[in-house]
């Protein structure tokens, strides 16, 4: 049996990979910024019934969280950002050269918060790397 974080993020997976499908297209028929808009609408729909749901958790010793109100803003940019790509790329493209950022975030993780990788992390980063100059070409 898989282990629960590893179904959790194949799940995640299918809702990124359908997220990206649909966003393309949307790109097909309308302008970046209005397939933001009603992107965003789904956004608030998913924000409401999760805080709806745990809103006893969420507000009992309620601080502001700024790590997270900036991921936040980082993820907002980032969807625009790919929006607007989807309109004028290939999906096939795209999403696999959006997907990289992972490569960066390790580097992040290494300089900031003292994480070590072994041989066949640092081998898996590298052919991210590999992939992305690859399709960037």
């Amino acid at each position: 049996m898989a282990e629960r974080w590893f179904i959790i993020i194949l799940l995640a997976i299918v809702c990124f990979s359908f997220g990206s499908f649909f966003g393309k297209l949307a790109s097909l028929k309308d302008i970046p910024y209005r397939v933001y808009f009603f992107e965003a609408v789904g956004t608030l729909t998913v924000f409401t019934t999760f805080t709806i749901y745990y809103r006893n958790t969420i507000f009992t010793n309620f601080t502001i969280n700024y790590p997270a109100i900036l991921m936040g803003l980082c993820w907002g940019v980032g969807t625009v950002l790919f929006i607007i790509a989807l309109k004028y790329a290939k999906l096939s493209i795209v999403a696999p050269l959006s997907a990289a950022y992972p490569a960066l975030t390790v580097v992040l993780a290494l300089l900031f918060l003292g994480e070590k990788l072994d041989m066949k992390e640092m081998a898996g980063i590298g052919f991210a790397i590999v992939s992305v100059a690859l399709l960037a070409k």
